[in-house]
């Protein structure tokens, strides 16, 4: 054959041919198999099962004859067969199962003594029984007969510190040397359940806790377990969600980024520095997902965007109604996320704490007055507040069951009580939105914006005890008050409350809330502070700014943006009159001087600035002030944030800091005169923990390693009892949680 028409090998020297593409050979003790010259798959050599699967897939998959496979790897037709209806009947995970054998003599004194090294560096019961190639329930038999032994038990010796082989059971650098030998990758020891995901044959894996594990780093997150459970995390959303077969389900996943959350780890990303087998042994497997496959599955669940808002909406109805009274009076304010990338172009937002106007995506959320949040609505474009309050906020309350049908009109001679109360600033003043409010049964308290009047006398305020709402606890504050009735200028007659401060300055705010104490109207618009600090804790402790997806999505082509040929005009214009402000005090200086040749230079600049500030006016009167979205040229056009994958990861958070806020109380009255609850738990979330399962007695003992300093663990003390009382068990087990504080740092061996 000529040179030119020569073509490369298609399986590498040496190798031995499986059909037209496929080969395979044996390297140091592994066989290799390749697919041309790329290698695609190996296996030890001398693994017979591991051979017969892949004779078995040759056949079933790609179609290769029987003949061909018993001449390449040399082996009979019924070998062929019988692997091949072996994969049919159970696919690949039958051939990973161990030989079936009956009767505890099949693990003889050398095994045994094996199987507890095993047990003693902190492997599982059932990685133990496939090292010894024994079915789980023989060794599970040998195990609680006496067969197989911790064998930490029996190295205490004479002379020797019987804790010290206690320390080392499953400690923190036996359990790392044992995660890097993992066949799969760091710490994927479940093989066999791994393979039958990967097969489409495995719905997903349950949390099994067998071994103990001391000193796990962030073990001490186990301890939100209770209230993360409370507030809802799995009810609803088990029911609404799916996720397709795989080796992580959905309660793993929602536990996994809710304790993410608590244990300040601020986005998934951040779990490439972190040991996976360590948050495994959390979640009760063998590792945690890796970053590609938690996006994959947060991407998999928020696809329907119905389902995370029917979620929210489930979860809102639940703290509506076991909060009660707190929701009552709800505080509304809108909360800005700057956009720092670069792929699209967002609508520009005031960004006040930054105090600049920069590309963000605005939300607008409804908070009690101690700032736990109720409900958040992400927006592509920013509608305002009042628009927001009565388009956005009013439906989702209603469907939450917030606002009766039958709530009464404010605006009747007799008014009732009012159906719910909002609280929010000065953004949402309104007179007209406050009637329309008024009318179906909602008050409203907010700053008097704008308002220029004459002050009260000092005698018509009185000192009172204004409630002040907290995360925790409802404190108060001795404040000076005064109230009358105001009209506003749409004829709606409202209570108009002051506070003199000390330095003799009169605040005023309304309210059309027909009956409540003055006391508790200031009370409630000085609260919504608190839902200020819940943004800045949310940014700072759970990263609520993160860009939850890189990706971006069009404005809906129906929404109506402010024309930018309009604010063209308009930054033209006001450039134009500052500019016509500076030559005319120019003028004004030169006429006082006596300078004529400057007032003979200036007077036809300023004559004709003059005209052109005409023109730019005139074109601009003739010039839309809004379009729509869609009608804007290519380089203009908006994009924004997606929505549903957003709303689900900021539910997580919302989650996460109603779950941490239950927990304060019972920090916060052992912490003296200035309590810090907040530092307190998140120390106690981010601590090491020992994981004890004691399936016997159906307990899984979580033991706190010990804080700072003995202070704060007597300051966690009342925490631990409340939790043990809830009598929680841990999702998908039998094992009920029991906390403690431990002084020690490793467990006890558990058999």
């Amino acid at each position: 054959m000529p040179k030119a028409l020569q073509t490369l090998p298609l399986a590498p020297p040496d190798a031995t041919c499986i059909g037209e593409i496929f080969s395979m050979a044996t390297i140091d003790d592994v066989t290799w198999y390749f697919a041309n010259l790329l290698p695609e798959d190996w296996h030890p050599a001398d693994d017979v099962r591991a051979r017969n699967l892949r004779i078995a897939r040759y056949h079933v998959i790609s179609s290769i004859r029987q003949v061909d496979l018993v001449r390449a790897f040399k082996v009979s037709t019924s070998t062929v067969q019988r692997s091949v209806r072996l994969y049919r009947k159970g696919g690949a995970g039958a051939f990973h199962e161990p030989p079936r054998r009956r009767g505890r003599t099949v693990i003889d004194a050398g095994m045994a003594k094996r199987a507890g090294k095993m047990l003693d560096g902190g492997m599982s019961r059932r990685a133990v029984a496939g090292e010894l190639g024994v079915h789980p329930a023989t060794f599970y038999e040998n195990l609680r007969a006496g067969v197989v032994k911790w064998a930490a038990k029996d190295e205490a010796a004479p002379g020797r510190d019987p804790g010290e082989a206690r320390r080392a059971v499953s400690d923190r650098a036996a359990r790392d040397a044992r995660d890097k030998q993992a066949p799969m990758g760091r710490a994927a020891h479940n093989v066999g359940d791994r393979l039958l995901a990967s097969a489409g044959l495995l719905d997903a894996v349950e949390p099994a806790f067998s071994a103990p594990a001391g000193a796990v780093a962030r073990g001490g997150v186990l301890a939100a377990l209770p209230t993360l459970l409370g507030e809802g995390l799995l009810d609803a959303g088990l029911r609404l969600f799916r996720l397709p077969r795989g080796y992580y389900g959905l309660t793993t996943i929602l536990l996994f980024l809710a304790f993410m959350t608590l244990a300040r780890v601020r986005n998934p990303e951040g779990l490439r520095y972190q040991a996976p087998g360590e948050w495994g042994a959390i979640l009760g497997l063998d590792r945690c997902p890796e970053v590609k496959t938690l996006r994959r599955k947060i991407r998999l669940i928020a696809a329907s965007e119905q389902a995370v808002r029917d979620w929210q909406a489930e979860l809102a109805r639940a703290w509506a109604g076991r909060d009660g009274e707190a929701v009552a009076t709800l505080a509304v304010d809108g909360h800005v996320k700057v956009y720092a990338g670069r792929k699209g172009r967002l609508a520009k937002h005031f960004v006040a704490r930054q105090k600049l106007c920069l590309p963000a995506a605005a939300s607008y959320w409804v908070n009690a007055l101690g700032g736990a949040p109720v409900l958040c609505l992400h927006k592509q474009l920013d509608p305002a507040m009042v628009k927001a309050i009565e388009h956005d906020v009013m439906p989702e309350l209603r469907r939450i069951g917030a606002l009766a049908e039958d709530a009464p009109d404010l605006t009747a001679p007799a008014p009732g009580e009012p159906a719910l109360t909002l609280v929010f600033d000065r953004e949402g003043w309104s007179p007209a939105l406050f009637k329309r409010l008024a009318r179906i049964g909602v008050a409203c308290i907010t700053w008097h914006k704008n308002f220029k009047g004459e002050d009260w006398p000092e005698d018509d305020f009185r000192a009172l005890d204004a409630p002040i709402h907290g995360p925790a606890e409802t404190g108060s504050s001795k404040v000076a008050l005064a109230e009358k009735t105001v009209v506003l200028n749409n004829g709606l007659e409202v209570r108009q409350i002051r506070r003199r401060l000390d330095n003799g300055r009169q605040v005023p705010l309304i309210t059309t809330h027909p009956t409540m104490p003055l006391e508790r109207v200031a009370g409630a618009m000085f609260s919504r502070w608190s839902q200020e600090n819940f943004f800045k804790y949310m940014r700072e402790e759970f990263n609520l700014d993160a860009l939850t997806v890189h990706e971006l999505e069009p404005v809906d082509p129906d929404a109506t943006v402010v024309n930018p040929d309009r604010r063209e005009l308009d930054n033209a214009v006001r450039n134009a009159t500052s500019r016509l402000a500076r030559l005319r005090n120019r003028l004004a200086n030169a006429l006082r001087t006596g300078a004529g040749k400057t007032v003979a230079k200036l007077e036809p600049q300023i004559a004709a600035l003059e005209a052109g500030i005409d023109a730019l006016k005139h074109k601009r009167a003739g010039t839309q002030t809004h379009v729509r979205a869609g009608s804007l040229p290519e380089n203009q056009k908006l994009d924004a944030l997606p929505i549903p994958e957003r709303l689900f990861c900021t539910l997580i958070r919302m989650i996460a800091y109603r779950a941490e806020t239950r927990m304060m109380p019972a920090v916060a009255a052992t912490q003296g005169k200035k309590p810090n609850a907040r530092k307190l738990l998140r120390a106690l979330l981010t601590s090491d923990a020992n994981i004890i399962p004691e399936p016997q007695a159906g307990i899984l003992r979580v033991q706190i390693l010990g804080l700072a300093n003995d202070a704060l663990d007597r300051a966690l003390e009342p925490l631990i009892e409340e939790l043990n009382r809830t009598r929680t068990t841990y999702p998908g087990t039998r094992l009920r949680l029991v906390y403690e504080i431990s002084a020690e740092n490793q467990p006890e061996p558990v058999t």
